[in-house]
Formats: structure tokens, sequence, C-alpha cells
């Protein structure tokens, strides 16, 4: 009975290490084969469970990102179907557990977005998908119904659920959602340059930048109680001020005139000096870094990941950084791509005339031409609003944020 009681308790002492092992796992990087094909699958935990995977075979690749919570489990794939029609060569990785499958292709040996296939009319992939019904994979589609509303239009069930696109009308905030469409008026006059707004979390956030005296008054939306509020600051801002992003709900405001940086918590109401006049403080890629004030003021310090056509800020920027990716616009087509030197890159998307575009937890928003658009994986490119005004004026128009 006492070597017995030893060995359950030997048994128990192992569960519990092995426990605390996974425990502590917090990545791991590997490689192992299937069938023809190299797999490296990189797991990491960044708030959530991610695995990034690359799948070679020859000079065909395929990188992609899965979103789950496996128990940190190892070697995920336990198959790989390949499907081919002419140029065009497709996979479905086949998973150790249930999860949702997908389709990931290669046209001329590039890696392409289903959605990209979809919107060229690419007859191979229609071939393809014909022959993987059996596995019921989701495509991306979207929907052409719009309707009129402010003097815009917009393609209401092409919004993404759960997310608000807010949009700068002069006075007052355009709320757009795949449930209502509204309307918040903030101003009696009209603010039409120099528009300094951001939007975080559920707050759309805007600056009462119209008084040759400087800025007083800030306003923000909540969108969880759908109400306006307004913070008068105590330390009032020079019009030649800027934003320079968002960090932990906090918003940075650089003050050009007066050369000093501000931190700015609208949740409390709360102004404060950042800047010590000797460093100031930049982020980048969510990195926070002090830097000379002679640096600092040599060009304005943006944060936030954006891309604007014709302006400054295209000088410095070549890549996006969202999370684990890069993004980046070529020949009016934006590809992503899992690292720097522009490696196993994904063709996403093509649009004429990108004027300006972001990403947003790894979702594309841009400006082409005259309306706005989305993208994600899941739902590919979406028209969401038209309008004649954003052929002359979209900076800082527009943003997304959650509901």
């Amino acid at each position: 009975m006492e070597k017995t009681k030893k060995v359950l308790l030997v048994i128990f002492l192992l569960i519990l290490v092995y426990g605390g092992y996974k425990l502590l796992i917090v990545d791991h990087d590997i490689n192992y084969k299937i069938n023809k094909y190299k797999i490296h699958e990189h797991f990491y935990i960044n708030k959530n469970h991610f695995y990034d995977i690359t799948i070679t075979n020859n000079k065909t690749n395929y990188t992609y990102t899965l979103n789950k919570k496996l128990s940190k489990q190892k070697r995920i794939i336990k198959n790989i179907k390949t499907y081919k029609s002419n140029n065009l060569v497709c996979i479905i990785p086949i998973y150790k557990k249930d999860i949702e499958l997908d389709i990931y292709c290669n046209l001329d040996n590039e890696q392409i977005s289903n959605d990209y296939l979809i919107k060229t009319k690419n007859s191979n992939f229609n071939k393809i998908l014909k022959k993987i019904k059996k596995y019921n994979i989701n495509t991306p589609s979207n929907f052409n119904t719009k309707k009129k509303y402010k003097n815009i239009l917009v393609y209401q069930k092409n919004i993404l659920k759960d997310y608000n696109i807010y949009i700068w009308n002069y006075k007052g905030i355009l709320i757009l959602n795949n449930n209502n469409l509204t309307y918040k008026k903030v101003l009696n006059h009209d603010l039409y340059y120099d528009i300094m707004a951001t939007s975080f979390d559920r707050y759309y956030v805007i600056f009462e930048n119209t008084n040759v005296n400087g800025i007083e008054n800030i306003y923000y939306y909540d969108s969880k109680k759908n109400k306006l509020n307004t913070f008068k600051l105590n330390k009032k801002l020079s019009k030649d001020s800027y934003i320079n992003g968002v960090v932990d709900n906090k918003i940075y405001v650089t003050d050009r005139r007066e050369k000093k940086e501000y931190k700015i918590d609208i949740r409390k109401n709360k102004i404060e000096q950042v800047d010590d006049n000797l460093k100031y403080i930049v982020y980048e890629n969510n990195e926070k870094k002090k830097i000379s004030k002679s640096d600092f003021f040599m060009n304005d310090q943006y944060f936030d990941n954006v891309y604007l056509k014709d302006n400054k800020i295209t000088d410095s920027i070549e890549l996006i950084k969202e999370g684990n990716y890069y993004y980046y616009l070529k020949d009016n087509r934006i590809y992503r791509v899992l690292d720097s030197n522009k490696k196993h890159h994904t063709l996403l998307l093509e649009l004429d005339d990108i004027k300006e575009w972001k990403v947003y937890n790894n979702l594309i928003i841009i400006i082409a031409k005259d309306s706005i658009y989305t993208y994600t994986d899941k739902e590919g490119l979406r028209k969401i609003v038209k309008s004649n005004e954003l052929k002359y004026n979209y900076k800082n128009i527009y943003k997304i944020g959650k509901k």
C-alpha cells in the first residue's frame, strides 16, 4: 500500500512539473516535413496565441498566421492537400486539432490572396474551388448595396462587425457601423483644415483647432455610452500642433511652436508635459525610445502605422509593421510579408490611386480615389464609403475603431 502511494506521488509530481513547464513556454521555433513540403512553425504569445507558418516546396512558399489556442502544441499540421490548375498551385493544410480550414495559393510562384484571385476572376481558382467543396472553405465576399446618408454613399453591409467607421464632416462626426448610421454634431463652425483627430479602443477624439489663439478644447465620442464629451485643456496648445500617436490609450501630441511634447489621458481629463528639454519620447514598433530635442524636431514624429501619399512621411516609411508582419505598397498593390527583407510576401490587393492607407490590428483601411476600403483575409477588399469630397480632402478625415 505504501509503495502504491509513493508511485502515485511520483506520477502527481511529474504531471505537476510537466504542467508547470507547459505554462512557462512562451514560444517555439521548429522545422519539420510533410510529404514534399518543409514547414517552419513559430509559436508565440502576444496577448493571444499565434502560430506563424511558412510552408515551402522548392521555390513555392506559403506564409500565414493562425490565431488559435492549441495548448502550445507543436507540429500542428498533420497533412497537406495540393491542388493545381495550370500556373496556379494551392494547398490546404490539415491540422491535428479541429481547426477551420483555409486554402493558400501561389500564382507563378508568388503567393496571392484568395480575394485577389476572386476579384481578378481567375478561372483556375474557380476550378480548384469546385474540387474542394467537401472542405467547406469560406471565401471572401462583399456586397454592392448602398444607401445615401449625409451626402455620402455607405455600403453598410460591408462594414465589419464590431467596428465603427468615423468620418469628420467639418462640423460633426459620422459614425457608421453595420447596424446604425448616426451623426453627432460637435462644432457650430467648420473645421476644414489642420484636422487633428485620432481613434483608439472605443473612443474617437478630435481637437478644436479653429481658433488662431490655439487649442483649448478636445471632444471625444464614447461609442460604448454613445456620448460626446468635452475636455477643456489647462495647457493651451498652439495651432501648430500635431498628434504623434496613441500608446496605452494615451494620446501623444507635439506643439511645434513651443517645442513641447504632451501626453493626454482623456478618460482622466489630464494633460502633462513628457519632455524635459533634454529627451523626447517616441515609439517605434511599440518600443519606447528617448531622443534628443534636435533629433525630435528634425521631422514630425509619428507612432502610428500610416502611409500618406504626397507627404513627407512616405520618405521615412517604406514598410508598415503590425504585429509580426510588415506591409508595403508597390505599383498600386499592397503586400504583406513576415520579414523586413520582403521575402515570402503575399499580394493582398490592388487599387488605383491609393492616397492613404493604415494598418489597424492587421486590418487595412485605405483611401483610393473617392472611396474608403477595408481589407482582411477573411472578408477581402470591401468598399465602405464613397464621397466626392475624398478626392480633394482626405487627411485625418476618417478613422476606424471598436464599437
